[in-house]
C-alpha cells in the first residue's frame, strides 16, 4: 500500500510504501480520500475523514444509498460524491468490505496507483487502546459479544464492532472518548486487503468452507483469516482453537504469544472437562449453567474465557457474564411459544456449518421433549452442504426448504433416502408449512445456512421478516 499523499504532492502519484506504522493523524489533513460503498462502514469511515480534515468524495453504484439520511448528513459535513469514481482525482480509496479486489473499480484504481484500504484497518491506526480482534468461519459475533460483556462486568469500558450486525463499524469509536478496550470482530473481507491491523490479542475460532464464491478456495479464504497474526509482535496474543486443524497449524504464524482453547484437551489456556468450562487448573462454570445453548456456543465461551484470563480478568465476573449472557439477536434467539411450539430465529446462520450446529443445538434441547421442524435455504456460496444435509436427515421432524438453495438441498435431501420435505417459494408460506407440521413439544428453527441475498437485503432482515411471520400465526 502506498502512502498518503505529502504536502504539495499531486494527487494519483505514485508515493513510496510505507511500513506498518506509516499512517499518522496529520496525513489526514488536506488529503483527498474516495469512499466505495455508502453502507455502515463506508459512512462511518467518511464521518471520521471529514472530522479529521480530509476531503472525501463519496460513490455507491446503489442509487438509493447515495439518497440516504447518513449520505446526507455526510454531505452537510461537506463530503461531495460522485458517479464517475474510476477517474476521481483522490489520493487513496477506502473501499467497503462488501466490495472484492476483482470489480472492475478497485482493479481501475489500483492501475492508477491509488492505494486502496479498508475501513477497520483504517481505524485500527488510531483507536487508543488494546483492539482485541476475533475471526472464524463461525461464532465470532457471539464471541466478541461475550468477551467485550465480560469486559465490562470486570469494570473496564469497552467498544464492541467491527464486523458485528448490529453494531458499529470500528470507524466509529474514533469520534467519541477513549476506552480500555476495542474488541471487533473481524471478517475474511476485512483482512483480504488488511496492511495495518495489529491486535493486541488475534483470535481465531475455526475455519471451514465460506464465501467461496470470493476466495475461490478455501486455501485462500483460510489465508484470510490467518493473516490476523501477521503483524503481530512477541507482547501480543493470538488464541487459537487447538481442536481445529487449520488454525492450530497457524501456530507458527506471526510473532504473537500462542494461547489455546479446546473441547478435546485438557491443560491449555481454556477447555471443556468433565461438563465444565475450565481456566487452567481453575473450575470457572458448569456448562449446564449457561445461558446459550448448544455445544458450539460452550466454545466460544472457551474462546473468551482465554482471552479475558490472558488480560488480568478475575474468575467472578467471567462466572457472572457466562450465566447471564443470553447471546445475539437472530442467533438461536427465542421468537415465541405457540400452542406447546417453540419457534426460534437463528437468520445469522449463513453458511451449511453453521445451520447444522444451529440444528443439531436445537435438537440437543429438545431430547425427549420433540423435534425440530427446520425452515432452511437460500444464496448459493459455492459451499458443500454434506454436514447440513446429514443433520436434518438425524433431528428434523420435518424441513421446509426456500431460497437459490432449495432444489439442490432437496437432491441432496433425496440421495439420503430422506422424503420429509417440501420446496416453498418464500418466507410466508414456509412459516405457515413449519406450523402445520410441528406438534405441541417441537421447536420450528429458522436456520437458512446459505445467505440472504437472494430474497433479502441482509440476514438481519432476513430475521425480522421471520420475526413478523412468526407474530402473524394464530
Amino acid at each position: 500500500m502506498s502512502q498518503v499523499r505529502a504536502a504539495g504532492q499531486k494527487p494519483g502519484t505514485r508515493r513510496s510504501e510505507p511500513g506498518a506504522e506509516g499512517l499518522k493523524p496529520g496525513d489526514l489533513k488536506g488529503a483527498r480520500v474516495l469512499a466505495v460503498g455508502l453502507g455502515r462502514s463506508g459512512t462511518a469511515a467518511a464521518r471520521f475523514l471529514l472530522r479529521s480534515g480530509a476531503k472525501v468524495v463519496g460513490s455507491d453504484e446503489d442509487a438509493a444509498a447515495l439518497q440516504s439520511e447518513a449520505v446526507a448528513r455526510l454531505k452537510k459535513a461537506g463530503m461531495t460524491t460522485t458517479n464517475r469514481p474510476e477517474s476521481a482525482r483522490v489520493d487513496w480509496a477506502v473501499v467497503s468490505p462488501g466490495i472484492a479486489n476483482s470489480r472492475p473499480l478497485v482493479q481501475v484504481l489500483r492501475r492508477r496507483l491509488i492505494p486502496v484500504v479498508d475501513e477497520l484497518d483504517l481505524a485500527s491506526r488510531f483507536v487508543s487502546g488494546p483492539i482485541i480482534a476475533i475471526t472464524g468461519t463461525n461464532g465470532k459475533s457471539t464471541t466478541a459479544a461475550l468477551t467485550a460483556q465480560i469486559l465490562a462486568d470486570s469494570g473496564k469500558s469497552v467498544f464492541c464492532g467491527g464486523n458485528l450486525a448490529p453494531g458499529q463499524p470500528l470507524s466509529a469509536a474514533l469520534l467519541s472518548g477513549p476506552r480500555d478496550y476495542y474488541v471487533v470482530e473481524t471478517s475474511s473481507f476485512q483482512l483480504e486487503r488488511a496492511r495495518w491491523l495489529k491486535p493486541k490479542v488475534a483470535v481465531i475460532l475455526n475455519i471451514s468452507a465460506d464465501h467461496l464464491n470470493r476466495h475461490g478456495t478455501v486455501r485462500r479464504y483460510a489465508d484470510c483469516k490467518l493473516r490476523i497474526l501477521d503483524r503481530q509482535e512477541r507482547d501480543d496474543y493470538a488464541v487459537l482453537n487447538r481442536d481445529d486443524r487449520l488454525v492450530y497449524a497457524a501456530r507458527t504464524r506471526g510473532r504473537g504469544e500462542k494461547h489455546f482453547f479446546s473441547m478435546r484437551r485438557p491443560g491449555v489456556d481454556a477447555y471443556y472437562s468433565d461438563g465444565s468450562i475450565w481456566a487452567g487448573d481453575r473450575e470457572v462454570l458448569p456448562a449446564r449453567k449457561l445461558r446459550l445453548p448448544g455445544e458450539h456456543n460452550v466454545q466460544n465461551c472457551l474462546a473468551a474465557v482465554a482471552v479475558v484470563r490472558l488480560l488480568g480478568v478475575s474468575l467472578a465476573p467471567i462466572r457472572h457474564t457466562l450465566k447471564t449472557f443470553s447471546g445475539l439477536p437472530h442467533r438461536l434467539e427465542f421468537v415465541r411459544r405457540l400452542r406447546g411450539v417453540d419457534y426460534v430465529n437463528s437468520s445469522m446462520t449463513t453458511n451449511p456449518s453453521a445451520g447444522a450446529r444451529s440444528l443439531e443445538a436445537i435438537a440437543e434441547g429438545r431430547q425427549g421433549k420433540g423435534r425440530v421442524v427446520l425452515i432452511a435455504g437460500g444464496r448459493e456460496k459455492a459451499l458443500p452442504t454434506a454436514e447440513y444435509v446429514r443433520a436434518m436427515k438425524k433431528h428434523a421432524r420435518w424441513v421446509v426448504l426456500v431460497g437459490e438453495s432449495s432444489t439442490r438441498l432437496a437432491r441432496e435431501l433425496d440421495d439420503l433416502g430422506f422424503c420429509r420435505y417440501e420446496l416453498l417459494p418464500d418466507l410466508t408460506g414456509a412459516v405457515l408449512a413449519a406450523r402445520d407440521k410441528a406438534q405441541a413439544g417441537d421447536a420450528v428453527l429458522f436456520a437458512p445456512g446459505f445467505a440472504s441475498f437472494d430474497q433479502f437485503r441482509d440476514f438481519e432482515a432476513r430475521g425480522e421478516a421471520f420475526r413478523r411471520e412468526v407474530s402473524n400465526l394464530v
